[in-house]
């Protein structure tokens, strides 16, 4: 028998399939492609990293290990039932016995057998590049040795995501400078294209790089892979199955990340995206379904690479965030709530109006188009999904009430 929670979604659910209906939009349509949308989710989210930007506070019952870690994304995916995957940073993630300058593949095996246990399956690698040593830099390293070190960290990873994951690595580079002058500023992206050859190279060739970019940080004045057309020339360089890794937070206030989505689509270079939200120009944060997100959809979803009944043709889908004050596992499963709802409201769009409105140049009729979409509350269709999958109408609410968090806050106390 259904609540009354239940019910009070359903009617509201009827009245979007009325009005959006005479707009010509399936709105079962729309719930089906937002059940099956999938997020990844990052094991260091869940572990003592960060804990805020300028302090050392990290929120109750950090995972010390990766079992913990693993154990922590189980039940996010649990709860909302759009997570199956966590993506791994080798280093931070590992066997507790092996040491970082030790690790091999076959290390994981273990990591890859506990996560099907708990019901997930490891997703993106990320090689750790930015670890004791690097200060002057990791594959544009003066010295060869730390340059070399990590070439073969890199493609270590791309083994332990061709033989457990599901073939994805993902790099970002701490590399850049601090004053003019410091260093030859094209050399030493010579040096990053070379090292990033070398490990294409040795690579399998069912492995797909994706290369990330940052504005700036640690690099105060230089930072070399510092926006997507740099990323973009790079993998262009490199061969097959190379691309951009959009991160929201690494970009400069004002930067319109929808038209970045647009020309990456438009032009069929392979992406992804890492989620958050960009407050402190870095991912601290958790994701909002405003409006940015939404226009973000909107490209994703006008140019095939979200909500696809084959996933092959789907983006992969991150989200990178380590909360400092709230509760990392809430804001995370916030996250994948906003995610969910931001999608929503992209496929609610009517685009036959709004391509009639463009073509007619009618400017204001086109931004009300566009906005409909986003001011229409779609929660409906995301909680009608959900209670079709027996899952909790609201999760956050769930998690609070689960007993999860008392639970592991006992069990993590020293």
């Amino acid at each position: 028998m259904a609540s009354k929670e239940e019910e009070r979604v359903e009617q509201k659910y009827k009245i979007l399939q009325e009005e959006l209906g005479e707009r010509g939009i399936d709105v079962d349509e729309v719930k089906e492609k937002v059940k099956a949308f999938e997020v990844e989710v990052p094991s260091w989210l869940f572990g003592p990293f960060g804990g805020g930007r300028f302090g050392d506070y990290t929120p109750p019952a950090p995972a010390r290990n990766t079992r913990e870690k693993i154990r922590d994304a189980s039940f996010v995916y649990g709860l909302t039932g759009a997570c199956p995957r966590i993506a791994i940073h080798v280093g931070w993630d590992k066997p507790e016995d092996v040491e970082f300058d030790d690790i091999e593949a076959e290390h994981f095996e273990e990591v890859h057998h506990y996560a099907l246990e708990q019901g997930l399956e490891i997703g993106a690698v990320n090689p750790t590049l930015f670890l004791s040593g690097t200060h002057f830099g990791s594959l544009s390293s003066p010295y060869k040795e730390v340059r070399d070190r990590l070439t073969h960290h890199c493609v270590t990873s791309c083994a332990i995501a061709r033989r457990y994951g599901h073939g994805l690595v993902t790099y970002w580079l701490p590399d850049g400078s601090n004053y003019p002058g410091q260093v030859d500023l094209w050399q030493e992206e010579a040096k990053v294209r070379q090292a990033l050859q070398e490990v294409y190279d040795m690579a399998s060739p069912n492995v797909t790089h994706l290369i990330e970019y940052k504005l700036f940080e640690p690099g105060t004045y230089s930072t070399i892979i510092c926006d997507a057309g740099v990323s973009r020339d790079i993998a262009l360089s490199l061969g097959d199955n190379v691309g951009v890794l959009v991160d929201l937070g690494h970009h400069a206030h004002g930067v319109n990340i929808p038209q970045i989505v647009a020309r990456l689509c438009g032009m069929g270079t392979p992406g992804g995206f890492h989620f958050n939200t960009r407050y402190a120009a870095d991912d601290d944060h958790a994701v909002e379904p405003n409006r940015e997100m939404y226009a973000i959809f909107c490209e994703l979803a006008q140019h095939g690479v979200v909500a696809q009944e084959d996933p092959e043709e789907n983006w992969p889908y991150m989200i990178d965030q380590a909360s400092s004050l709230e509760n990392r596992i809430k804001a995370l499963i916030h996250s994948i709530d906003s995610l969910q709802v931001s999608l929503a409201k992209a496929l609610i769009l009517d685009r036959d109006e709004l391509n009639a409105m463009q073509k007619e140049q009618n400017i204001m009729r086109a931004n009300r188009v566009f906005l409909d979409a986003f001011l229409t509350d779609v929660r409906p269709i995301v909680q009608k999904g959900r209670i079709e999958r027996g899952l909790p109408i609201d999760p956050v609410k769930a998690y609070d009430e689960s007993g999860y968090q008392q639970k592991i806050e006992r069990q993590r106390q020293d």
